[in-house]
């Protein structure tokens, strides 16, 4: 049976609506890392040539980053929570938005021109599943931005990086299989061409991210380089906290 990385058995779907429920009923607008990783897909979807595009938002939470698709095409976001679900139909209400098992439910009516799916496969029970699913909805040569908590970061921070929720503490309906860059290319190779990759949200204290994250270095470095630019450099270099990568689906 599958595993995830807080031990034992995967919880029941129920299980894990429960406790998304719970998460998205406390946090219903966009804390600054995750408009920090919004700001880098908006940047890779303003590159693509797309006009006017059919987009779906794969775990849309309460549909802040849907309402932010929607400013390029038409966008419809779908998610397990049924309360992140009513949240974002209260406050978008142009939306589209479904609650549902990812695995059962239509995702969308009709094939879009590119997905969005952030930090949504490290919490599932079936990764390759989920990308199938993914891959189905989306038209020959359309797009996937997909992004996943970095396993190589996630390894070495500690509690003074900020991090919730990623401690042996963590609930055990909350699914855990991080993955780091190879593996999330590895996933979506199959169906997809990998046209970027990057990271953001430098941080980590723990082996060689305790030397690349020093204050230290950095104060060193300044003298050379900002610390935007020194951040920027360790985001493309993998050393970020969420890892980002952008596909073409294979004709």
């Amino acid at each position: 049976m599958d595993k995830s990385i807080n031990g034992g058995a995967n919880p029941s779907v129920e299980a894990q609506q429960a406790y998304w429920d719970d998460r998205w009923g406390k946090q219903q607008t966009p804390n600054d890392w995750q408009k920090r990783r919004s700001q880098a897909i908006i940047k890779m979807l303003r590159e693509l040539p797309l006009n006017h595009p059919r987009i779906l938002d794969v775990g849309c939470a309460t549909g802040w980053m849907t309402k932010m698709l929607s400013e390029f095409g038409t966008a419809e976001g779908v998610d397990l929570s049924e309360t992140a679900i009513e949240a974002a139909k209260k406050d978008f209400p142009g939306i589209k938005f479904t609650a549902g098992d990812l695995y059962e439910i239509q995702l969308t009516s009709e094939p879009v021109d590119m997905v969005v799916c952030q930090e949504v496969i490290p919490h599932v029970s079936d990764q390759p599943l989920l990308m199938q699913r993914i891959t189905e909805v989306i038209k020959p040569g359309g797009y996937l931005i997909i992004t996943a908590a970095n396993r190589f970061v996630m390894e070495r921070v500690r509690d003074s990086d900020g991090l919730v929720g990623v401690g042996d503490e963590d609930p055990k309906d909350h699914i855990k299989k991080w993955l780091d860059m190879k593996e999330l290319k590895g996933i979506i190779e199959p169906y997809f061409n990998i046209l970027d990759s990057t990271s953001v949200i430098p941080m980590g204290k723990r082996g060689w991210l305790r030397i690349i994250n020093s204050p230290k270095l950095a104060k060193a470095l300044s003298w050379f380089i900002t610390p935007a630019r020194l951040d920027e450099l360790k985001e493309q270099m993998g050393f970020g906290y969420s890892i980002i990568v952008l596909g073409q689906k294979k004709s």
